[in-house]
């Protein structure tokens, strides 16, 4: 027999993609995804002081999705607190709780990517063009 309150064995990852949710999963997917092919471009075509702020636009793309998810996680517990007549159970604010922790660190790990993409290919950009005339 199982005991009731024995605590739920999951995996990270599984934990991961519940706190996420598939709203979440995709949006932050995309964005990392998105933001990397902007870099890519801007590295290998990009002139001018616009690919700077192109390049600073592409590289925080998944943590700006990721703060979104922040909030909107904070603004779900403290929804579940506000709506209910009694003391809410834990399980519920936890939800809440969890997608605002887990979506900032999950923008952050999709950010890194692009900002490798980024210093380096600029570095590498700086040294190998050549100045125009």
């Amino acid at each position: 027999m199982q005991d009731d309150f024995a605590p739920v064995q999951q995996s990270s990852v599984a934990w991961l993609f519940d706190a996420l949710g598939v709203q979440y999963t995709v949006l932050l997917l995309l964005a990392g995804l998105i933001g990397f092919l902007i870099a890519l471009a801007v590295v290998l075509r990009g002139r001018g002081p616009m690919a700077a702020a192109a390049l600073l636009l592409a590289v925080s793309l998944p943590l700006l999705v990721g703060v979104y998810g922040a909030f909107d996680g904070a603004m779900e517990s403290l929804f579940v607190i506000a709506q209910s007549t009694v003391a809410p159970r834990p399980s519920e604010i936890a939800a809440g709780v969890s997608t605002a922790l887990a979506t900032p660190v999950v923008g952050m790990w999709l950010m890194l990517p692009t900002l490798l993409l980024a210093v380096f290919g600029s570095l590498v950009r700086s040294l190998v063009d050549r100045p125009a005339k």
